[in-house]
């Protein structure tokens, strides 16, 4: 993660306490370092589509439903 992106996301989520943005940060990591897209086969069998990652905005959205 670079140091923006860092500072932009510790700034996002200054009203969490560290322990909560830790996971958070663990959460995006681990999901960052699987592979850059996802095979899915299509229905008709003869070819697999590539679909994106989430981006770092849907991610925050994503964890924003898990906050206690």
């Amino acid at each position: 993660m670079k140091k923006e992106e860092y500072e932009e996301w510790i700034s996002i989520e200054e009203e969490i306490s560290v322990a909560a943005t830790i996971t958070d940060l663990e959460i995006c990591r681990a999901v960052c370092q699987q592979d850059q897209a996802i095979k899915v086969d299509d229905s008709d069998g003869d070819e697999c589509v590539e679909e994106n990652p989430p981006t770092n905005t849907e991610m925050r959205r994503a964890s924003s439903f898990h906050k206690f």
